[in-house]
Formats: structure tokens, C-alpha cells, sequence
């Protein structure tokens, strides 16, 4: 949702994302799954170079930025929902700073939601960010990813 004016980059209906690209991160707040979610959709724009900023505009996806918005996740998860949370989101955060993808133990966590959200899985499983993944119920738009 949008805050101060602006707008959210990954998370929520009215998030840059969800915009531009018909798909975003469900929820509120960040905890482990949101985090993971939204983990996933950076590495998506540091694979491809670009992403946006809170007007929603695009803009270059750097190392230096993918590495401050990855690490921006754990303060919000201590924020929103305290210490444990936290260190489980930074445990997670970690995992994927060092590997460049989504570890298989984080991948049913993995919740993206909008018309594109299987378009962008495929490209996500393509890329090799996220591993071969099938969603528990194909007819439940709001089914999360398991492993195969």
C-alpha cells in the first residue's frame, strides 16, 4: 500500500509491482514468507538489471541496491513481528546473499499473487533464483509453491 505518497516496491495490490507488472507479494508487514517473497522478486531485478523505485518508476538494479534492500528486510521483521521472526528472516537473508537464489528449504514459503504470478514463477524456476517448483492446488490462485 502505498506510504507517505508512495508506493510500496513489492509488497501489496498497489505496489510498483503489482502496477507494472500484475504481480506483488501478498500481506502486511514482513515476516519469513513475505520476506522470502520478496527476496525472490529482488533477485528477479538483480538478474535483469532494473527495478523500481516508490513512484514506480524504473531504475537500475545495482549490487550495491539489492544488497541494501535484502538486508532492509530484517529490521521490518523486527519491527513488525519481533526478535524470533527476525532471526529466522535473517537466517533466510543470509542463505541467499551468499547463494543468489532461493534455497530450496525457503522455496514453499514463496507466496506471489496477480494474473502474471505463474509467468513470473517460470521465469523465476528458469533463471534457476527459484528450484523446480509446482503449486499445491493449480486452481487456488492463492496457492503457495512446494518443492518437487
Amino acid at each position: 500500500m502505498a506510504r507517505s505518497g508512495k508506493l510500496n516496491i513489492y509488497q501489496g495490490q498497489m505496489s510498483a509491482y503489482a502496477l507494472a507488472e500484475k504481480v506483488y507479494v501478498p500481506g502486511e508487514g514482513v515476516n519469513l514468507e513475505t520476506a522470502t517473497s520478496i527476496a525472490t522478486l529482488l533477485l528477479r531485478d538483480l538478474s535483469r538489471g532494473w527495478t523500481y523505485d516508490h513512484d514506480g518508476r524504473k531504475i537500475p538494479m545495482t549490487e550495491r541496491l539489492f544488497t541494501r534492500r535484502l538486508f532492509y528486510l530484517y529490521p521490518l521483521a523486527l519491527k513488525h513481528y519481533g526478535k524470533e521472526e527476525a532471526q529466522k528472516v535473517r537466517d533466510m537473508l543470509l542463505a541467499v546473499f551468499a547463494s543468489r537464489k532461493i534455497p530450496s528449504m525457503y522455496a514453499r514459503l514463496v507466496n506471489l499473487e496477480g494474473e502474471n504470478k505463474d509467468k513470473v514463477i517460470r521465469e523465476l524456476m528458469t533463471k534457476r533464483i527459484l528450484p523446480m517448483v509446482v503449486p499445491q492446488n493449480v486452481h487456488d490462485n492463492k496457492a503457495k509453491a512446494t518443492v518437487w
